[in-house]
């Protein structure tokens, strides 16, 4: 088995002895949250000194200098070797149905023009417009042409990458794989976290959607379309191929909710530009090496000062 496997996103807690494999659109954010306040691990302060392009405080646990949780691949093989097989440890990832998921990935990345890699993934899925106003279930059906067609042209960005390419079950052993789109199944891993930790570890909602129920926006063609380019999830984890009707009334955004729409749009580029502009300065004025020990040196520092553990909003 090779790290390459197991993938470079799994997480270690080794206070908790916990093993966790996150997978994007598949409640990560509130589960990494979760992970490093009952590891300990969590902090805030480094949050105000992050160059990259956070639309909310909430994302910022994946920087690994808020969350303060290890990769995998870069522990020695010995410990390796012992996270992977000890009874001690536990092992969990997270898993959520593939329609839901990719769903939840168009809106946020390509809707709602969240930073990402897609390689023209806004132009391959533009918006449908009726009047002026976008078609939320045209725009879906759209992208999800576009993503059975030109798949690769979508997943260099990880949130359009197959779970099964992530929770690898061939690599690693799961003492836990809990479908968070079903009833207790967050909480089941915050109680897995409080056991662990003697703390009142409790879930919290991040990066909720914009409100339109996927049933709404997605009719059975659309569905079909994910369900084959995700085949390769429903054969590593059975998920059951939830039944859509065949035709749907087009959900039309009024003229506001449309215009609200733009305006976010334009914001997500403005701090992506500034985040962007700001980093390729540091780099002109110091080299990436300097960054990287001015930036620990600063994190250092901070922990002479007594930083509040819990999420602060």
């Amino acid at each position: 088995m090779t790290m390459h496997a197991v993938g470079r996103s799994t997480l270690v807690a080794p206070r908790l002895k916990v093993l966790y494999t996150p997978s994007t659109k598949v409640a990560c954010t509130t589960i990494k949250w979760m992970l490093a306040e009952a590891e300990g691990s969590l902090r805030i302060d480094v949050i105000p000194r992050l160059l990259a392009a956070n639309l909310h405080r909430s994302q910022t646990i994946h920087n690994r200098h808020v969350s303060g949780l290890q990769k995998l691949n870069e522990l020695p093989p010995h410990q390796v070797e012992e996270i992977l097989e000890s009874p001690e440890w536990i092992r969990l990832a997270a898993l959520r149905d593939p329609v839901a998921r990719s769903y939840s990935a168009w809106e946020n990345r390509i809707f709602m023009r969240a930073p990402g890699r897609t390689d023209g993934g806004f132009e391959l899925a533009p918006d449908v417009l009726r009047d002026g106003c976008v078609d939320m279930t045209a725009s879906f059906a759209r992208f999800s042409e576009a993503l059975e067609h030109r798949p690769q042209a979508f997943m260099r960005d990880h949130h359009f990458v197959p779970q099964s390419q992530v929770v690898r079950i061939d690599a690693v052993r799961y003492d836990l794989l809990v479908r968070v789109d079903q009833p207790g199944g967050v909480d089941s891993i915050a109680a897995v976290f409080r056991e662990r930790s003697g703390k009142d570890i409790q879930p919290q909602r991040h990066n909720e959607s914009i409100g339109v129920p996927l049933d709404r926006a997605c009719d059975a063609t659309t569905a079909a379309r994910l369900m084959s380019v995700y085949q390769s999830d429903y054969d590593a984890f059975g998920f059951e191929r939830r039944t859509f009707a065949a035709s749907v009334e087009p959900y039309v955004l009024s003229a506001s909710e449309t215009q609200l729409v733009t305006l976010v749009r334009q914001s997500v580029e403005r701090v992506t530009s500034v985040s962007r502009a700001a980093q390729s300065k540091m780099s002109a004025r110091f080299g990436v090496r300097q960054i990287r020990k001015a930036f620990l040196r600063r994190i250092t520092f901070g922990r002479m000062y007594n930083t509040p553990r819990g999420i602060h909003w």
